[in-house]
């Protein structure tokens, strides 16, 4: 089977990247090359990295790079290693032993088709999503579809409109030579990896999900944009900093790209953002409520 090269970036977590670096040890699929971008500043985690993971490539990169630019630079080395097929997976997601195995048995009949597994809540879990979507004319850049999980553990390819970041996504490098790079001038952050995966699907480079493969999300430090307990002043850093899912600069530039009206995409970025403020208006008002009753 082909060489398969993992693209980690790295900033910092590194009881996170720990544990995903031993599942990845405990995968049955051997053809493998893990390359870890690391664009922290943690002295100690580039130590335990290097000691305890001496087969792991570790590239030092910027700390001003944000996902997208640290994705970017593990492409790049990975290509200039002769990578026919990359896979990218964040530092806070887990894959079982046969999980990666499975997705190259898929894509070995797909042809140039990026293939992710499904993605399950790494605390309770329960699935986060099978297959997902988008409906910019209303402000979802994206939609979560659950309702295809009767197919799960089949070996079978699910079609879907839209995949949810790198949570072990695998992509020939024939689409990136096609399509160019993640957006890290634009987009960062956030809502990179849609607008890559939007572009590929425009060009006619089919998505699908691989329905008896998982990978387990640790997203308990992935955004700041949660509103369960969310001061005020939480919740205004939510619309500014790249961290937050909710920064208004991320979501403007997705929409402007997206949006089915040209010249209209404001009106989805306030449709999003008059949703998020709606539902925590409700829940403050609701923990208001109960300290009185």
């Amino acid at each position: 089977m082909d060489k398969i090269y993992i693209i980690i970036p790295f900033f910092d977590g590194w009881p996170q990247l720990k544990t995903c670096l031993d599942a990845l040890r405990a995968s049955h699929y051997g053809n493998r090359e893990v390359i870890v971008v690391n664009h922290g500043t943690e002295d100690e985690a580039r130590e335990l990295l290097r000691d305890q993971y001496p087969e792991v490539l570790q590239i030092f990169a910027s700390p001003v790079l944000w996902w997208a630019g640290a994705t970017n630079v593990g492409i790049r080395t990975a290509m200039s290693r002769g990578a026919k097929k990359i896979m990218l997976l964040n530092h806070d997601c887990y894959f079982e032993p046969d999980t990666i195995q499975r997705i190259v048995a898929h894509a070995q009949k797909a042809g140039e088709a990026i293939i992710a597994p499904v993605p399950f809540d790494y605390i309770t879990k329960r699935v986060l999503a099978v297959t997902a979507r988008t409906c910019f004319l209303l402000g979802f850049p994206t939609l979560t579809l659950p309702g295809k999980t009767k197919f799960l553990g089949q070996p079978r390819l699910l079609p879907t409109k839209l995949i949810l970041g790198g949570r072990g996504v695998l992509i020939p490098s024939s689409v990136f030579e096609r399509l160019g790079l993640f957006d890290e001038v634009n987009l960062p952050s956030y809502y990179c990896d849609f607008d890559f995966f939007l572009r590929c699907r425009n060009r006619g480079i089919p998505l699908f999900i691989a329905a008896n493969a998982r990978v387990y999300v640790d997203d308990t430090r992935t955004s700041l944009a949660e509103v369960e307990d969310m001061s005020f002043q939480r919740f205004l850093q939510t619309l500014i900093v790249p961290r937050s899912h909710r920064n208004i600069r991320d979501l403007t530039a997705i929409f402007k790209f997206h949006y089915p009206i040209k010249g209209l995409h404001h009106l989805g970025v306030a449709l999003n953002l008059g949703r998020y403020c709606t539902l925590y208006a409700w829940k403050r008002l609701k923990r208001t409520l109960r300290k009185f009753l």
